[in-house]
């Protein structure tokens, strides 16, 4: 990474900005700072800046008509948007418009550095392989099916759970997988059982929502983070994956239901009893959803 490596920080706030800074100080980035959307905008058209780093409420303009313009200049500059527990809304909006992700004020040194440390990858990766294949480069994406990785997976459980403990926010995770899939794989061919593959994997992300996370586990199995989703609803969007993966696709699959706090306290408990619900679903005749509850553990 050359010593010309742009950051572009909207913020008005010195306290923020600082420890901005400080995460970014490494003497390998060039950084600029600015307050307003409009000078931000003139900014990048007079040279490249791959990341930046903006408030959601700034002065001038709406936050997120901001993230639109610069995805409309540049496809390839990566945006993480910083926003306040009360407008968190704004966060999900910014993803939606494009975003690489938000932070939530006050800023959480670990959970900032981890999030722009990714960012920051991303676009030195896009700079360095071109945008059709980046996303393999940073070994994020499953090559096979396009969504997030198993390693990815547990980064991003850990930052769910330390959002978490910040914010009254739990979340669900579902442990799915491809019932006789080696069977169907055996019978039909391994060019077969990698379109089962696929067409799983399309059809969990096509389910479910923008900020919705879909990862291969590994093998035939896939997990879910479905972020502010308390378990009444993950059951609903278990049942929906179930029934539109048999309506789909020659198979059918079993998942496992867990909730943060509900289910377990911790990153290995709750993986854990996603797949205990898993293993009951599957004991109880597969082609079903189970929800993790204490007799699992018997």
């Amino acid at each position: 990474m050359n010593k010309e490596f742009n950051v572009l920080i909207i913020e008005e706030d010195d306290n923020t900005f600082s420890l901005l800074k400080d995460i970014l100080e490494k003497g390998i980035y060039k950084i600029w700072r600015v307050t307003t959307g409009k000078e931000a905008l003139n900014m990048i058209k007079n040279f490249y800046c791959p990341l930046i780093i903006t408030e959601l409420q700034i002065s001038d303009m709406s936050g997120i008509e901001f993230v639109k313009r610069v995805k409309r200049t540049s496809g390839s500059i990566n945006i993480v948007a910083i926003t306040s527990y009360s407008f968190l809304n704004l966060g999900v909006k910014a993803l939606q418009q494009g975003a690489f992700w938000y932070l939530l004020k006050p800023l959480n040194v670990d959970e900032a550095k981890l999030i722009i440390k990714r960012a920051i990858e991303n676009a030195c990766l896009l700079i360095q392989a071109g945008k059709g294949n980046y996303y393999k480069e940073m070994s994020l994406i499953d090559g096979l099916t396009g969504v997030y990785n198993h390693r990815y997976f547990y980064e991003m459980l850990d930052w769910h759970i330390a959002h978490m403990r910040r914010y009254p926010q739990t979340f669900s995770m579902l442990m799915v997988d491809i019932d006789n899939f080696k069977k169907f794989n055996d019978t039909k061919g391994h060019q077969e059982g990698d379109k089962i593959l696929r067409g799983t994997a399309d059809a969990l992300v096509s389910l479910l929502r923008d900020d919705d996370l879909v990862f291969r586990y590994g093998g035939e199995e896939f997990t879910v983070i479905l972020p502010r989703t308390e378990q009444n609803n993950a059951i609903k969007v278990a049942q929906r994956v179930v029934s539109l993966v048999k309506k789909k696709l020659p198979i059918t699959i079993s998942t496992g239901v867990s909730t943060f706090l509900d289910s377990s306290d911790t990153r290995v408990g709750i993986v854990k009893c996603a797949d205990k619900a898993l293993y009951r679903a599957k004991k109880e005749g597969k082609d079903r959803f189970c929800v993790y509850n204490e007799k699992d553990d018997n």
